[in-house]
């Protein structure tokens, strides 16, 4: 059943990697998709059928007038705004602008222009912090005790959902995520560590894999996720909080292993940490996700074998 169609969905912060696949879904399935962004140019380059359809709003998540007026009358509200920093990063006014200001002008917005509407917040593996073996696989409560401005920003955006809910009853769905990877719509390559991988692998270049390659991870395929986002939206669920990932749990350096060989080109070296990001890795950490299955009816279809192979084909294009 498709609920969507016709549905007004606004994408904060949408014009990225994952609002890039999320709006070529809600194409596909006649939404009517507004994407809310500082270079809504890069809109109208979405290499997809009915793109053009997409509206897009230039505005900043900081700024509460641009919000408030951008979210009036929407249906749905997915806030995919982030700063990213890489772990050695320390830019804490910048990521603090972005990561709670704007969650919330979008809570003070929804609560007094637009209260019924559907709000989806993803949040991070990040906030838990460095978990024990013991604790492996992270449920929906356990305690999250984040070792990064990204980790603590994202916990604390999720807080003011919970704060809103209690003092409102506004609803939030949050969705915590590992490392969402797969090809790029835009064309614009990432810096996620699969893609500085298989990058590296494909030009049969040698790649480092930190930390010995011993950590346990678990990895998203962009499409599992957007499967998983459509599949909220098509539910009658308005609120809750669920750990997504992709079942498979699998140690760096197996990762490397299956690049090379999926890739037969490259060769990796196992190090240390550097010292300046060492005090800020996790470590393993990977989701218990039975409850996001049960209350969706989702399971992730890509394995980590067909999706590395899917990143290997897209770079291998784009060296030729």
């Amino acid at each position: 059943m498709n609920k969507l169609k016709g549905k007004k969905v606004i994408l904060i912060g949408g014009s990225g990697f994952i609002g890039s696949h999320l709006a070529k879904r809600l194409a596909e399935l006649d939404a009517d998709i507004t994407i809310f962004c500082k270079n809504p140019g890069r809109i109208k380059k979405l290499p997809f059928q009915n793109a053009n359809k997409i509206k897009a709003i230039r505005g900043d998540v900081a700024n509460y007038d641009s919000v408030k007026d951008s979210i009036k009358n929407q249906d749905v509200i997915i806030n995919l705004a982030a700063i990213v920093q890489d772990n050695a990063g320390f830019e804490p006014y910048a990521d603090i602008e972005t990561n709670c200001k704007g969650q919330i002008n979008i809570l003070e917005a929804r609560k007094r222009f637009n209260p019924k509407s559907i709000y989806i917040f993803l949040g991070s593996r990040a906030q838990f912090g460095k978990v024990e073996e013991k604790d492996l696989p992270v449920s929906e409560e356990h305690c999250q005790a984040p070792i990064s401005l990204y980790g603590i920003h994202k916990q604390t955006a999720e807080n003011y959902c919970k704060l809103y809910k209690r003092a409102f009853n506004l609803k939030s769905i949050i969705i915590r995520l590992p490392q969402v990877y797969g090809t790029s719509l835009t064309k614009e390559e990432t810096d996620r560590i699969i893609d500085k991988i298989v990058k590296k692998a494909v030009k049969n270049e040698e790649f480092l894999v930190n930390g010995y390659g011993r950590d346990i991870k678990d990895l998203i395929y962009i499409d599992d996720l957007t499967d998983l986002l459509i599949k909220i939206l098509n539910s009658d669920i308005e609120d809750g909080i669920f750990n997504a990932g992709s079942g498979e749990k699998i140690k760096l350096i197996d990762i490397a292993k299956k690049v090379i060989a999926l890739s037969n080109s490259g060769s990796f070296r196992i190090v240390r940490f550097p010292e300046s990001i060492a005090k800020f890795e996790l470590g393993s950490l990977y989701f218990d996700i039975s409850k996001v299955k049960r209350a969706f009816k989702w399971e992730p279809k890509t394995t980590i074998d067909i999706g590395l192979k899917k990143m290997i084909n897209f770079y291998k294009l784009k060296t030729k």
